[in-house]
């Protein structure tokens, strides 16, 4: 049953609650909203976009965000979410992939073709330069047979690691280094040999084997706090609903009825649906204690995340040209220039981080051994940083940046429908069939508020 209120509590209804301010809780905000139901959303912190939000930089002034946060063509509700809160155009999307790749002080480009169609993408393997004919024709062959793999639910592809499946389909050590990992490590913030088949085929179908745009990378042009949180709070705000954050919530009471939200220090909230768009470790915290172990709701205690470090450094001068690089033979796995992409005004300065993804080898590092490898490792990159001085240097740990798809992670992922009546979930995790990305929250935010209106509906 619901735990009742505590004595002195303000006790009030509302139709739509949100509790969590991501992506996902702001997806599902917005379209609660766009169906008239005027919710009201609950954050914690004192900022919205959960793990995807900027904030100032003391020392430079600068928006900086908690990670590098990148998004292809192929994240359609994504874009979507974009335009419907008025933020497209604070993003830059080209019409094709068009990736710099540094090896050995050599530059190649994964760039599609002109052609239309699939036949783009054959243009990214046919340029590549960090291949040999030989690996060209290896890499042919293993796209040829990831095309058709068959991806379905509890399929063999979900038990299998990516790695052992491209190595059965004739790629090596060469191929999977200088290609498949250099996508797979940033998409899925896992290495091929981590992550399943399924969501290695899953990330390649979508991207690499369809219209060229969709593998096209787009990144904002703002933070992404001033990106997404404002835009969506804005919205929510003006059809009528409720934004709070430093509002958390302490329990979700479940009884078979309305669903009670007690926010810490202030009321308990007799909600007719409720979203609860919150990681695995926050759902099962606020859930009643004998439901945390029931069927359903344990096996969010069984997901896995992975971390992601973020390396900052302001130079007293351009280092380097490119709006973004990735590199092979490298600590360094993909480097972005924020001052060209958020137009920052540095004095002739650039501001630069390098993005480490599956990064349990840094996440322990203190600040100072990180400052001495990626200093002088981006002075080897970049022959100018050889000469600049950094003026500043900052680290951003995430530690549980991105749920984890490993073999068979699949299972453990909640469906947006509860068993509990008015109770939904929102989430990357959660089960959207994509990986932990911004298009996957917002796909979850998008299928919860729809079921939620669908149940306020029968409600009349």
């Amino acid at each position: 049953m619901a735990s009742k209120p505590d004595s002195g509590t303000v006790l009030s209804s509302r139709r739509a609650v949100v509790v969590g301010g991501g992506l996902a809780g702001l997806a599902a905000a917005v379209r609660l909203s766009e169906g008239g139901y005027a919710p009201l959303l609950l954050e914690r912190r004192p900022f919205l976009g959960g793990r995807a939000y900027s904030f100032v930089d003391r020392e430079s002034g600068a928006e900086v965000d908690n990670g590098q946060h990148v998004f292809v063509g192929a994240c359609t509700e994504y874009r979507d979410f974009l335009c419907r809160i008025g933020a497209w155009g604070n993003v830059h999307v080209p019409a094709r992939l068009d990736a710099p790749v540094l090896r050995g002080g050599k530059v190649s480009r994964l760039r599609a073709g002109g052609l239309p169609g699939p036949l783009a993408n054959l243009g990214v393997i046919a340029r590549y330069g960090h291949l040999s004919l030989r690996g060209k024709l290896r890499l042919l062959y293993g796209m040829s047979r990831l095309r058709f793999a068959v991806r379905k639910a509890g399929g063999p592809l979900e038990y299998e690691t990516f790695d052992s499946w491209l190595r059965r389909h004739g790629q090596d050590d060469d191929t999977i280094e200088s290609f498949w990992n250099l996508i797979t490590l940033p998409a899925l913030n896992d290495d091929v040999r981590e992550v399943s088949a399924d969501m290695g085929a899953m990330l390649f179908q979508t991207a690499l084997m369809g219209d060229p745009g969709k593998a096209a990378i787009g990144y904002p042009l703002v933070g992404l706090s001033s990106l997404a949180g404002s835009a969506a709070a804005e919205f929510v705000r003006s059809h009528g609903g409720e934004v709070r954050c430093r509002a958390g919530v302490d329990g979700i009471g479940l009884g078979g009825g309305p669903v009670e939200v007690r926010i810490s220090g202030s009321e308990t909230i007799s909600a007719e649906s409720c979203v609860a768009a919150l990681m695995p470790s926050g759902l099962l915290a606020v859930l009643p204690e004998e439901r945390r172990s029931d069927e359903f709701f344990s096996n969010a205690s069984r997901i896995e995340t992975a971390p992601i470090v973020g390396v900052h450094i302001w130079y007293d001068r351009w280092v380097m040209d490119e709006t973004f690089m990735a590199v092979l033979d490298s600590p360094v796995q993909w480097v972005f220039n924020v001052t060209a992409m958020h137009g920052e005004a540095d004095g002739g300065g650039q501001h630069i981080v390098i993005s480490l993804s599956g990064a349990w080898k840094w996440k322990n590092m203190p600040k100072a051994e990180l400052r001495e490898v990626f200093e002088a490792e981006a002075a080897t990159l970049f022959p100018a940083a050889a000469s600049a001085r950094a003026t500043r240097f900052l680290v951003v740990k995430m530690l549980d940046a991105t749920f984890r798809v490993v073999p068979g992670a699949a299972r453990y992922r909640l469906p947006q429908r509860s068993p509990e009546p008015g109770l939904f979930l929102a989430g990357d995790w959660t089960d959207t069939g994509w990986p932990s990305t911004m298009e996957g929250a917002v796909r979850s935010g998008n299928r919860a508020a729809d079921l939620a209106m669908e149940y306020l509906a029968g409600k009349g």
